[in-house]
């Protein structure tokens, strides 16, 4: 389950909520998407495309918000 408010990505998973900053949809260097061709596949010199993130966002930085034990005050008759 996710949630998006803004550039702010918020995900679910598990027990811990994890919120992730989004790339910038007016960087000018990656357009919006997050990263960008340093190599294309058509350059004779690289053996394929090469892609790296934008300096817009970190995809590898979150923070994660760990989520207390649900407490079961119910009794199921077994």
């Amino acid at each position: 389950m996710s949630l998006t408010i803004g550039r702010w990505r918020i995900d679910r998973y598990e027990r811990a909520l994890y919120v992730q900053r989004q790339p910038n949809p007016r960087c000018l260097e990656c357009m919006g998407t997050g990263s960008y061709y340093v190599a294309y596949a058509g350059d004779p010199q690289a053996d394929e495309a090469v892609i790296e993130p934008c300096g817009c966002w970190d995809p590898f930085s979150s923070i994660r918000i760990p989520i207390g034990r649900t407490v079961i005050t119910e009794r199921y008759p077994f």
